[in-house]
């Protein structure tokens, strides 16, 4: 589970692909949001980190992203931000920005 603590470590250092997902138990949205980000989590595991932060329980690394308007979606390739989302995306959406972004993860990996 990536929290304050360890959000760097996991993300940044390892330059992992991954995608954070704010939410809170009381945003409406949010509960729309919580089952497309766990079946991605599922779809892609051992190809891209996802993980569903709690604004409420993590408010360091909520507050780090500014994520006021819930939920927050950050997309980061190789530990760099690439895009931050505010609001409820679509499953079709989010798959499809996740092939892109492995896809550009791949291709600076074959030249470098």
């Amino acid at each position: 589970m990536i929290d304050n603590n360890n959000f760097d470590q996991e993300i940044i250092e390892k330059k992992s692909t991954a995608m954070i997902t704010f939410t809170a138990d009381w945003c409406r949205p949010c509960t729309l949001q919580k089952p497309i980000i766990e079946a991605l989590a599922k779809t892609y595991a051992g190809k891209v980190l996802i993980e569903i932060i709690d604004v409420d329980a993590q408010t360091e690394l909520s507050d780090r992203f500014a994520a006021r308007t819930l939920p927050t979606t950050v997309l980061f390739a190789q530990g760099e931000i690439v895009e931050a989302l505010a609001g409820f995306q679509s499953e079709e959406f989010l798959t499809s920005y996740l092939e892109l972004i492995m896809a550009e993860v791949a291709k600076a990996a074959a030249k470098a």
